[in-house]
């Protein structure tokens, strides 16, 4: 079984790469678990202040938290949630998270009722 950190870390590892082939990015890992980021990223026009999350749970985010600190970097705020051998989820409003909840929330349903 994997550990949540290593999993993270994977799911960073990707987060960086899709920075990379869709925005032209170089990003910095931001290491620690108290920080509401976990990458700036930037192109040389836009900074983005990027929370990564996975997995078919819903994500535990505070929206306004990660604004803030966005701001500190005059950088965009993005959530990139990583859905198991999928793809990734682009949240940048705290409206866009809860449209990722719901989805979530009916992966999670369909799953229970095909048991």
């Amino acid at each position: 079984m994997v550990n949540p950190y290593r999993k993270g870390y994977r799911y960073e590892k990707k987060a960086k790469d899709y920075m990379m082939k869709k925005y032209g990015c170089v990003c910095i890992e931001s290491r620690g678990s108290h920080s509401p980021i976990d990458l700036i990223c930037g192109n040389g026009k836009e900074v983005y202040a990027v929370q990564v999350k996975g997995g078919l749970s819903l994500p535990y985010i505070i929206w306004s938290e990660l604004e803030n600190f966005a701001k500190k970097f005059n950088a965009k705020p993005l959530l990139l949630y990583f859905v198991k051998h999928r793809r990734f989820f682009e949240c940048w409003s705290e409206s866009d998270l809860k449209k990722l909840r719901k989805y979530l929330r009916d992966v999670k349903n369909d799953r229970e009722t095909m048991r």
